[in-house]
């Protein structure tokens, strides 16, 4: 088994990584309060509800990839960076719902 960070095997990463993305595909936080709601738009809505999952599927791609000597570190690194890119996407989404909703 290849080492990875912290001495634990990038196998074991990538697994836990795809445990906490079924954790936000089916779980997924709904916004808080009674009052009426603002619809959001669709763009905003799919961002909110998928982009965490889906930051967390690229990291778990990005650690098996790491695995495959044929794929190497290149296309983990490029799958790093498109995780780091999806999670900016989903926080500036997340604070922009948070600013119109007040």
């Amino acid at each position: 088994m290849t080492v990875g960070l912290f001495g634990v095997p990038w196998v074991v990463w990538g697994g836990l990584c795809l445990a906490v993305a079924a954790v936000y595909t089916v779980v997924w936080p709904r916004p808080r309060g009674t009052g009426a709601r603002q619809a959001r738009p669709a763009w905003r809505r799919l961002i909110l509800r998928w982009g965490h999952a889906l930051v967390w599927l690229l990291l778990a791609l990005s650690c098996f990839a790491r695995l495959s000597p044929r794929l190497g570190s290149s296309t983990s690194a490029l799958l790093a960076v498109l995780a780091l890119v999806a999670y900016a996407i989903f926080l500036g989404t997340l604070l922009i719902d948070r600013a119109a909703r007040r």
